[in-house]
């Protein structure tokens, strides 16, 4: 007897087909009394399914319980009339016999109604700000939108949050819990009316936020980012719109998901966002392509663990041995530009920049020097800048906008060193600098000067943004606080992906460093 993978898949798939006919061989042979020549014919004919007369007869033994005897045989003469009666017979047989499946019945899936909910409702909010044809209808204009009214939407809620997002995660990074999570507690405070009325941009930033709260839980989980400010925005939509509301549902579905689903959840609701603004309004709008350019350095890296970086000048590290092993290497080494999948033109977004960056410098509402002095003009230049080196790999273009903004932005700071978009802007403009010497520095270290004078060459570059970043953290978080130096220091230095390797000890790097210790 063999015992092969295929003989025994085969008898299986045999037994589970002599199930299957059994109820029609009973019927027809053992109720019916039709001959086992002629049972055997009409399974192959009609079921293909081959059984031999014999072993018919040895496996459905003709008894009469009654008389416990062989019940009698009744022929016919006409061989058609009995296939007549015979087909009519299986027909009988097979709608009297109630197949039972073979899987149980399962509940309906509930598993992904929360996504689905949240999908719903932001076609539903987007539906109704962009209404064609109504007076309260939102607009689009090249540097944001505009309101019903005609009043330009502002973006300051938005850079508060970004502020108090970034200064939490330079406490969590400085391993500063308790200042954490007093910043935490003064973000609860200053959420009261943050949705009285809604705006567009809150379906894009909502998802970044989720998942910066989220990162803040999985380092320190006794801060509860998610549920203290996520809760609040929602406790307040029940207030404001009553329950079942739109938003509420999108902060449900964002604090409601599972962990294994989170990171998906946050993709597709931000994805169905952009794509369902692209319906409604044109895409040439900084924010909308601002937007865009957030969802590529989130989603469209091939590797998504993260992967630390070695410092320039260490060991050479042993080959990898597994292709994945390679590949994650590779990524690691490469600028950030360089990591991103096919799914965003890179070169379309960039040309898209370009083009509103034109139309608000060709605009003849103002003046040409009006608009370089104006708030719109560097957040213009600030989204394209970071598109321009972090999306597109553009990094000498980016460079360039990048000392333009601190030639334009840095008199401003110094002598009002408030947290602004300026102040934003110079400090991401300042991490551009100093990233594109590093990738210059990775590339000619060996050609160019010694270790000791390109650290003095980084620290100059660090230094600008530092100092402004005291200044300013001095303002907003008072004199006599060290968590405010800390915040300043940290958030020029410590960043996961520009941290300088073993500077000299004289140096305003290591100086700075040494306060977070």
């Amino acid at each position: 007897m063999s015992l092969s993978r295929g003989h025994i898949q085969e008898t299986l798939d045999a037994d589970a087909k002599l199930k299957s006919v059994t109820p029609i061989i009973q019927t027809l042979y053992i109720d019916d009394n039709v001959p086992a020549w002629l049972v055997s014919s009409i399974l192959k004919q009609y079921f293909e399914f081959e059984i031999s007369q014999g072993c018919l007869r040895k496996r459905f033994v003709k008894k009469n319980i009654n008389t416990a005897g062989v019940k009698k045989r009744t022929r016919t003469k006409n061989p058609e009339q009995r296939r007549e009666e015979v087909i009519l017979s299986i027909l009988r047989s097979i709608c009297s016999v109630h197949f039972t499946p073979l899987l149980r019945a399962h509940p309906r899936l509930q598993r992904y109604r929360l996504q689905e909910k949240a999908i719903y409702s932001i076609s539903q909010i987007l539906g109704s700000m962009f209404n064609q044809g109504s007076k309260q209808t939102w607009k689009s204009s090249p540097v944001g939108f505009v309101r019903p009214d005609g009043t330009e939407f502002s973006l300051g809620k938005w850079r508060a949050i970004e502020a108090y997002c970034d200064s939490i995660s330079t406490m969590l990074r400085c391993n500063q819990i308790n200042v954490a999570q007093l910043l935490l507690i003064n973000l609860f405070n200053d959420l009261e009316g943050f949705i009285d009325q809604m705006d567009p941009l809150f379906l894009g930033r909502i998802w970044k936020l989720a998942m910066l709260l989220h990162g803040f839980d999985r380092r320190a989980p006794r801060l509860q980012a998610v549920s203290t400010v996520l809760g609040k925005i929602r406790n307040d939509s029940y207030t404001i719109y009553g329950t079942g509301n739109p938003i509420a549902d999108i902060l449900d579905c964002i604090m409601g998901v599972e962990e294994a689903d989170f990171r998906i959840t946050i993709r597709i609701g931000f994805q169905d966002t952009l794509k369902s603004l692209d319906d409604k309004v044109s895409d040439e709008n900084i924010l909308t392509l601002n937007l865009w350019s957030t969802y590529a350095q989130y989603f469209c890296k091939p590797y998504v663990k993260p992967v630390k970086r070695k410092p320039l000048s260490s060991s050479p590290a042993p080959q990898p041995k597994t292709l994945t092993k390679a590949k994650r290497k590779i990524a690691s080494e490469s600028p950030p530009y360089e990591r991103l999948k096919d799914s965003i033109r890179s070169d379309i977004l960039l040309l898209k920049l370009k083009r509103v960056r034109d139309r608000c410098f060709s605009s003849g509402i103002i003046s040409s020097e009006q608009w370089r002095q104006s708030d719109a003009c560097v957040l213009v230049s600030h989204y394209y800048a970071y598109t321009a080196f972090w999306v597109c790999g553009e990094t000498d273009e980016a460079a360039d906008m990048a000392s333009h903004i601190i030639q334009q932005t840095q008199p401003v700071i110094s002598t009002h060193p408030v947290w602004s978009a300026r102040a934003m802007a110079f400090t991401v403009a300042s991490r551009i600098r100093a990233a594109n010497y590093r990738y210059w520095l990775a590339e000619n270290r060996r050609q160019h000067l010694s270790h000791q004078s390109d650290w003095t060459v980084l620290d100059t570059l660090f230094v600008e943004t530092a100092e402004v970043a005291l200044e300013t953290g001095r303002t907003v978080f008072g004199v006599n606080q060290p968590g405010a130096e800390r915040a300043a220091h940290a958030s020029v230095l410590v960043k996961e992906d520009e941290t300088p390797s073993k500077p000299d000890e004289n140096s305003w790097c290591f100086q700075g460093l040494t306060l977070l210790t």
